[in-house]
């Protein structure tokens, strides 16, 4: 179809049905570190930046334990040796929260979400007698929001959080040490009769055995120390447990009423050091499947500075969408557009890749729905200018869904799906828009903004319907899924 007829079609049939409930656009930036954990900048500064690129909302995702530990069997607590990043958990999440506040009064420019960047489960392969260890998945993370009660959030089913208390044999091994303090006590303690020759005489010596009976004690005591109170991780790093860990995760905060996004599941972070005669080597895998092998979490990381996947057509991300349309899932997921902001290094910009919620009102709490409910896009612009849906909605009979809906109809109702991409200036960008059907590419145009089309067919059971839009690099909108008919 040439683009003119397209354009005329479009707008003929927009004049002719009901406008969908109008929602603002509110630019985010999602997943953003200060300096309260690994980030370069001061909130107040990452304010700034983010008003100066008119930017409206940042989602931070401040580390919340970042803290990789190892231990010979069989005392672990005793031979534990560890490396930790800064966190909130430590200092404690009361002054994260209080510092996001405090940003809050002093400003209302740029609406604050706090968040935390959560490891759930990492684990060990390798042996120190082998010289070289293996740490996997310390970059397997969840991105968790929506949970402000600092008691609630302190409390993070994650890998080395124990708060909860649990007891297993490698509790009593790590226990078994301290009591090298009762012998030692005994030495120091009890005199010994020692025989010592002086001259021709022999005499009898009562001694201490202060060196020995204080190693033991010093020992014990320091095995106590460091195993107190000898909880064990649900879920150990010496162990694969799979997704379980995550999906544990993902259920609590859901309880909580929060959201969770899965970080970066197509990125890749590998590194090496060197230990004197020890190497250790940290990697973790890109982990697209996760995505599938996981349920009732909120988004993904779909859009971000590197080339994604798991969005094309009849990747993963559809798979999992067909799924719900088909009833096989309780929710769907959403692609929010994932930034990882720590800083301007490498020529880093805060809004590069942003999420742009659609909400009734500028709120917090309104950013938070969207982004449960899937009121979103994920872009990726240039300094200069960005993409702008229009319109994206799917008409029928008078009843109008938009991004996240889900339009209940019967099978041979006449379907309309409404699609308006422009630029942001006014300047005309070329783009190639892909609408994509259960998975499959159902139709695809190439033109220019202001771009309009329609694609119209009957309903024909459970559908999803999404659009991917393409201009020049680095130039990417991801809408959010509609859904039609089914269960």
């Amino acid at each position: 179809m040439k683009a003119a007829a397209v354009v005329a079609l479009a707008l003929s049939a927009l004049a002719a049905a009901p406008a969908a409930s109008a929602l603002e656009r509110l630019p985010a930036v999602l997943h953003v570190h200060s300096d309260l954990t690994t980030g370069d900048l001061a909130l107040e500064e990452l304010v700034r930046a983010a008003e100066g690129q008119g930017i409206q909302a940042l989602l931070l995702s401040e580390n919340y334990l970042l803290r990789i530990e190892y231990g010979l069997l069989p005392f672990r607590a005793l031979t534990r040796v560890a490396a930790e990043a800064p966190g909130v958990l430590g200092p404690g999440v009361e002054r994260y929260l209080a510092r996001v506040e405090e940003i809050r009064r002093r400003q209302s420019r740029v609406l604050l979400l706090p968040g935390v960047e959560v490891v759930p489960h990492y684990r060990w392969t390798g042996s120190p007698l082998g010289v070289d260890l293996t740490v996997h998945d310390s970059q397997r993370n969840l991105l968790v929001f929506g949970v402000t009660d600092p008691a609630l959030l302190s409390r993070l089913p994650v890998i080395g959080n124990r708060d909860e208390p649990i007891y297993t044999w490698q509790s009593a091994l790590d226990a078994l040490p301290g009591l090298l303090v009762l012998p030692g006590l005994v030495l120091v303690l009890r005199r010994r009769r020692h025989r010592r020759r002086i001259g021709g005489a022999v005499v009898v010596v009562r001694r201490r055995a202060w060196f020995t009976g204080g190693l033991l004690v010093g020992l014990g005591v320091l095995a106590l120390v460091r195993g107190w109170p000898f909880t064990i991780d649900r879920y150990p790093p010496w162990e694969d447990f799979g997704t379980e860990p995550h999906q544990a995760l993902i259920d609590h905060v859901e309880h909580l009423g929060g959201a969770v996004v899965w970080s970066f599941p197509e990125a890749v972070d590998n590194g090496q050091r060197n230990l004197g005669p020890l190497r250790v080597t940290w990697q973790t895998q890109p982990y697209p499947d996760d995505l599938l092998r996981t349920a009732r979490y909120t988004a993904f990381g779909g859009l971000y500075e590197q080339p994604v996947h798991v969005v094309d057509p009849g990747g993963v991300w559809d798979r999992l969408l067909v799924q719900y349309a088909a009833g096989e899932r309780s929710r769907p997921a959403w692609a929010v557009g994932e930034s990882g902001f720590h800083g301007f290094t490498a020529g880093k910009r805060v809004g590069s890749v942003q999420t742009i919620f659609l909400v009734q009102e500028r709120s917090e709490a309104a950013v938070l729905a969207a982004l449960r409910r899937g009121r979103l896009y994920a872009l990726q612009r240039a300094p200069d200018a960005e993409l702008v849906l229009a319109d994206y909605s799917v008409v029928a009979g008078g009843a109008v869904a938009q991004s996240g809906d889900r339009l209940p109809v019967a099978a041979g109702t006449p379907l309309e799906v409404r699609i308006g991409v422009e630029a942001n200036p006014g300047l005309p960008l070329p783009v190639r828009v892909t609408l994509v059907r259960n998975g499959a590419v159902v139709e695809a145009w190439a033109g220019q903004t202001p771009f309009r089309a329609v694609h119209r067919e009957q309903a024909d059971g459970p559908t999803v319907f999404r659009v991917d839009v393409r201009s020049t690099a680095p130039h990417r909108l991801l809408t959010s899924p509609i859904f039609v008919g089914g269960p």
